[in-house]
């Protein structure tokens, strides 16, 4: 596998070292190589395969003179002999004809690994490790490392400063990837180096630690990154994704009735969060999309209204039958013909509701009836918002085929709040920030907009409502300014479905902003009488288990705290593509603020492979000193690990290093043997000692010293 994939990228143009095939005892002919040094690679039949893999468990034996090559391609085939093969393969290794790659070295000045997809799991995110010299010694953890992020069509971030890689290199690397990926059609994991300033390809193998069992989700940041713009809290990431299953489920109910069923499973999956930020999850709304009639159509002036940008369409659900088709057809038109009269009851009904709630959250002020009271304020509003997004479509349709003169003129309730403000400035101006007209146009531009900002929807945002002073600064600002001319045109303006809707559309848009304003209003209260501003690191679940239950979640919430320190540190990333759930983990946090907040028993480093558990720890700092039934399901600890470890992790619970990066041998092993690890953790073998309990996350990178007695 691994000299067919070389082979294949050298007929199609990439730098590849010369190299042959060679079996033990083989006479060789270095007449075909102009190098005197030379590299012998492991080639055995079933390496790198689908089915056992051996990443990290063969011998590389680098810098090979000529003399000394039959004895480097013997130990390369002896190391083929251990147990695990055996056993895996149930086949006696010592019996088979096995083989070598001699390949020719490369001086290199740079070596690294680049994984075409995260191994977490976010296939879009290339993956680069660098470090100095040769490659031998980043997997050992003897050269200090780079990491860069790179998601294809969207942002690069680097981790690390331990060296100056020059920048062009880096984008020569993700073309060479993205060529490779395309090559073998699956995400490759691809050694490289580098020697005056050009690039080797040493050996490219499939990434087998990637499941395909697993849904794969693909999630577009397009519009709704301007009501949840940046990091978004745990409560408001929670409540979104709640609010998003209430509508769509109502939704299609409406129209599709009973056949709403097959579908229900979309209905959770049309928002998601990733590394803190939210987004559409794209699939399901094409699919939901594709119900409509004329989809094919409809799609397209959907992706432009909404600015997305990848205009590739996504499907997770098969073609939806005729029969769907042609009975939403006809729903489709009825609500679209009653759309607008469904708006305007809409409207009034929420003005009725609005003011009923809003008395009720100023009087209550038991937690358990504020947090039922949340609940029925979801049910109540929510139940018919549904046809905001019918309207929507009305609006989107309407005004891509309306003409510019109608276009140009839309008459949209979101000049208001401008007008309001503009009034405000002014009184501010000729009566000042004392004055009772001031006071009292403050107090009414409150009331109706108070709640208008941006980042509205984020539950977690501090408002004109939440915080008045703010207003105040904010107007005097403004009054040093020339006010806004918003007076509106004099020309006549004739109705139009177009501009109908759309003005709808922005007076429920600001029913929504006055909404969440109420529910942050009740959040808040909630909060001051349990854990205060921590209330929005906890989920919905949680702050209904803590009110009625009382869970003591104070370990989650700082858990939480250090993750937004960490999404705070990623760079707004447009599409994502993953497989499964992975989670961002904890190597770009500032480890010095984790120390200050939670001493030395929260420690922290890099996940490199999934899992979490809990066990008992064995700290190793000489592997002859210990047994495989000393390390059997328990948890090891250690400075870093060698080839010579294998057996050990095998048998081992989980993996902890206090060095390491995604490459190093500790890494790479863990990910094939399927055992969680952290590496990368600083002083952990000061920091932890033999019998300690230990929680470890090989998914979010850190490791939870319960500090409790050992495990009878």
């Amino acid at each position: 596998m691994k000299a067919r994939n070389l082979k294949v990228l050298e007929e199609n143009g990439f730098k590849v070292p010369k190299f042959k095939i060679v079996y033990p005892g083989d006479e060789i002919d270095f007449s075909y190589f102009d190098s005197e040094l030379f590299a012998i690679r492991s080639n055995d039949a079933h390496e790198d395969g689908k089915k056992f893999s051996y990443a990290g468990q063969f011998l590389t034996v680098l810098n090979v003179p000529k003399s000394e090559v039959d004895k480097a391609i013997k130990s390369v085939v002896d190391s083929y002999k251990n147990r695990y093969y055996e056993e895996k393969l149930g086949i006696q290794a010592e019996n088979k004809i096995s083989s070598v790659i001699i390949q020719e070295m490369v001086a290199s000045e740079y070596s690294g690994v680049l994984f075409t997809a995260n191994p977490k799991g976010i296939l879009n995110e290339t993956v680069i490790v660098v470090g100095k010299g040769l490659g031998s010694s980043i997997v050992e953890d003897k050269a200090e490392t780079i990491t860069y992020h790179h998601y294809r069509g969207g942002a690069t971030y680097k981790e690390g400063n331990a060296l100056k890689f020059p920048e062009n290199l880096v984008k020569e690397l993700e073309k060479n990837g993205e060529r490779i990926e395309k090559l073998f059609g699956k995400p490759m994991d691809i050694e490289f180096a580098v020697k005056d300033e050009k690039i080797y390809i040493l050996q490219a193998r499939e990434i087998t630690s990637l499941d395909f069992t697993k849904n794969i989700h693909i999630l577009d940041n397009s519009n709704i990154a301007e009501s949840y713009p940046g990091v978004s809290s745990k409560l408001t990431r929670s409540f979104a994704g709640e609010v998003y299953t209430r509508i769509f489920t109502r939704l299609i109910g409406r129209v599709l009735g009973k056949s709403a069923n097959r579908y229900e499973d979309l209905f959770t999956h049309m928002v998601s969060d990733f590394g803190g930020r939210m987004y559409y999850e794209i699939s399901s709304w094409y699919d939901i999309l594709r119900l409509l009639p004329f989809s094919s159509k409809i799609i397209p002036i959907w992706q432009k209204m909404l600015g997305v940008e990848d205009e590739k369409i996504h499907f997770s659900k098969k073609r939806p039958s005729l029969f769907i088709k042609t009975k939403l057809f006809f729903s489709t038109i009825y609500l679209f013909l009653i759309s607008q009269k469904k708006m305007a009851d809409l409207s009034l009904f929420f003005k009725k509701e609005f003011q009923y709630y809003n008395v009720k959250v100023e009087n209550e002020e038991d937690p358990k009836k504020l947090y039922n009271l949340f609940l029925e304020m979801e049910e109540v509003f929510f139940k018919e918002w549904d046809w905001t997004l019918i309207n929507d479509m009305v609006s989107f349709l309407s005004t891509y085929f309306a003409g510019k003169r109608v276009k140009n003129t839309l008459s949209l309730e979101s000049k208001k709040p401008v007008e309001a403000l503009n009034e405000l400035v002014y009184t501010y101006s000729k009566f000042g920030a004392g004055s009772d007209e001031y006071k009292e146009k403050k107090t009414d531009y409150i009331k109706y907009y108070g709640d208008r900002t941006i980042g509205e929807l984020k539950l977690e945002t501090r408002t004109f409502a939440t915080n008045p002073e703010l207003i105040d600064k904010m107007v005097e600002e403004r009054a040093m300014l020339p006010v806004q001319d918003i007076n509106k045109s004099t020309m006549k303006i004739k109705k139009s479905l177009a501009r109908s809707s759309t003005n709808y559309r922005e007076i429920s848009r600001m029913n929504r902003s006055r909404l969440f304003g109420l529910m942050r209003k009740l959040i808040d209260k909630i909060g001051s009488k349990t854990v205060g501003e921590d209330i929005y690191h906890l989920s919905l679940p949680q702050i209904r288990d803590m009110i009625f239950s009382e869970v003591d979640f104070t370990e989650d919430i700082k858990e939480e705290k250090r993750l937004m320190l960490v999404y705070n540190e990623l760079p707004t990333i447009k599409k994502v593509e993953l497989l499964g759930n992975p989670v961002i983990d904890f190597s770009l946090m500032d480890r010095s603020v984790c120390d200050e907040e939670s001493g030395r028993d929260f420690l922290t480093g890099r996940g490199v492979s999934s899992g979490k558990l809990t066990g008992e720890v064995i700290k190793i700092t000489d592997m002859r000193t210990v047994s495989l039934k000393d390390v059997k399901d328990k948890i090891i600890a250690a400075y870093s690990t060698d080839p010579g470890w294998f057996l050990l992790l095998d048998v081992a619970k989980g993996i902890l290093a206090e060095r390491g990066s995604l490459l190093s041998h500790t890494a790479i092993v863990a990910r094939e043997l399927k055992k969680p690890a952290v590496v990368g953790i600083t002083d952990l073998m000061s920091q932890i000692k033999s019998g300690d309990i230990v929680e470890l996350d090989g998914d979010k990178g850190y490791c939870k010293i319960k500090r409790e007695s050992k495990i009878e």
